[in-house]
C-alpha cells in the first residue's frame, strides 16, 4: 500500500469494496477480504495503466477512474 500511497502526487481516484483510510486500515480491509474468500491467494495486486504525454490534457481524474474501472471489468477483477 505504501508503495502507491507514499508518492507525493498519489491520489486514490476510485475504490470499490475496499475500506479507505490509513494504510493500515486499507491493508486490514484487503486481508479481511482474503479471509472471507479462501480462493484469494494474493489480496493485493498492482497494475499500471500508462498514457501518452499528449493525452494529458483530456485525462481528468474522473476519466482515468472510468478507464481503470472498465479495464478491471474486462479483466474480471
Amino acid at each position: 500500500i505504501r508503495y502507491v500511497t507514499g508518492k507525493d502526487e498519489a491520489k486514490i481516484l476510485a475504490s470499490d469494496g475496499v475500506l479507505l483510510g490509513t494504510n493500515t486500515e486499507m491493508t486490514q480491509s484487503f486481508e479481511l477480504q482474503r479471509q472471507l474468500n479462501p480462493r484469494i491467494k494474493k489480496p493485493v495486486g498492482h497494475i499500471a495503466l500508462s498514457f501518452k504525454p499528449e493525452d494529458k490534457p483530456r485525462l481528468t481524474n474522473e476519466f482515468m477512474a472510468k478507464i481503470a474501472l472498465e479495464y478491471m471489468q474486462m479483466m474480471g477483477i
